[in-house]
């Protein structure tokens, strides 16, 4: 009897262990591009024709010492597909400098704004949570190129 004791404690012990999940992931099933997202961080590179390599590692908001300024930007995505580019003076109690309408589309992972918009560009995916978006965009157009991870928070 204490052996049957003994292996049904065990066999309750190993089920409830192995039955826990990682909730996390289920957390952010239903995580949406539909809102506001504040940048955060660029990591990458950019060739430019006659100026050579330039790498990437920006840090929002950014302190530009020529105009002494704190610059972050943030896209809102609609639930029709339409949007808003904005971009902040942080120093400046967060003061708008510029708002640009968009409008986008999300096709296999892949987040399109068309090249009529200010802001524009083709970006892949690479992880969205209820908390947090991450954007590749790799750029190939007349000797330019690029390609830069955008990291943004939900605010």
């Amino acid at each position: 009897m204490k052996k049957l004791f003994f292996f049904a404690a065990a066999l309750f012990a190993a089920v409830s262990f192995s039955a826990c999940s990682d909730d996390d992931k289920d957390d952010n099933k239903d995580a949406s591009i539909v809102g506001t997202w504040q940048i955060t961080r660029e990591v990458g590179y950019e060739i430019v024709p006659g100026e050579g390599k330039f790498d990437k590692d920006i840090t929002y908001p950014i302190d530009d010492v020529n105009d002494d300024y704190g610059f972050y930007y943030t896209y809102t995505f609609n639930e029709d597909g339409s949007g808003t580019y904005k971009s902040f003076n942080y120093y400046e109690n967060n003061q708008l400098q510029e708002e640009w309408p968009l409008k986008y589309s999300i096709s296999n992972n892949v987040l399109t704004i068309p090249q009529e918009y200010e802001y524009n560009g083709t970006f892949k995916i690479e992880q969205l949570t209820k908390t947090q978006l991450v954007l590749f965009e790799e750029i190939d157009d007349d000797g330019y190129k690029a390609a830069i991870t955008y990291t943004f928070k939900k605010i």
